[in-house]
């Protein structure tokens, strides 16, 4: 195993409450009042447009096209103030010690980033050593093959490591071992499941990956 390939969201930091936080001062500035809490699970790993189309559904308001565009960009103005307030407390457990263990082992490390702020987020966490390339791509490719030529290195000898059904895939698709993070049920074409970053350990990685190999 020569490189693995990480998602960002919900596997370095909860990026679901940072996202819901970032949607509730949206809320109070752009509406005068904030969303509840019981309305989170409902945001969870969805796009900022999806989640737009909910905080508009809440208050009843269909603003137009370009109006949208505007509080999509106010949004991630106010995600970079709340990325700005994390602090090492805020790294999911375990994320380090796999960081590490992949680190003292000579693999490459890759972590895909979907919104040009994830080296702030990962240096505001004290992760950002550890990691050898972030990388940034548009949505009509496969970000796991954009990190394969970033990384110099080809599929096989890679681990993808995803929290979704399409990432799961795309990992597929560059012959790479695909372990999915989360729901079970969304991940089960996964070569390898866990419910959470930390049930990770790099013993276990290397196994699953020889014995695909």
């Amino acid at each position: 195993m020569d490189g693995a390939i990480f998602s960002f969201n919900n596997i370095f930091v909860d990026t679901d409450k940072l996202s819901f936080t970032s949607w509730q001062r949206f809320a109070i500035y752009e509406f005068g009042m904030g969303l509840p809490e019981k309305l989170a699970p409902q945001f969870a790993s969805l796009t900022p447009e999806q989640c737009l189309t909910l905080v508009l559904k809440h208050f009843n308001a269909n603003p137009d096209a370009s109006e949208k565009t505007t509080m999509i960009t106010e949004w991630q103005k106010m995600l970079s103030e709340e990325a700005d307030n994390l602090n090492e407390d805020d790294q999911l457990p375990g994320i380090k010690r796999l960081l590490l263990n992949l680190y003292d082992h000579y693999v490459k490390i890759a972590v895909l980033d979907t919104n040009e702020d994830i080296h702030n987020i990962l240096k505001q966490v004290g992760l950002d050593n550890y990691i050898d390339s972030i990388i940034s791509y548009h949505a009509d490719k496969n970000p796991y093959s954009v990190a394969i030529n970033q990384l110099n290195l080809d599929g096989p000898a890679c681990i993808g490591i995803g929290t979704t059904a399409n990432a799961i895939t795309n990992i597929h698709e560059i012959n790479a071992i695909a372990i999915g993070i989360g729901d079970t049920t969304q991940l089960s074409n996964a070569d390898y499941q866990v419910v959470q970053v930390g049930d990770l350990r790099y013993p276990m990685l290397q196994k699953i990956w020889e014995d695909k190999h």
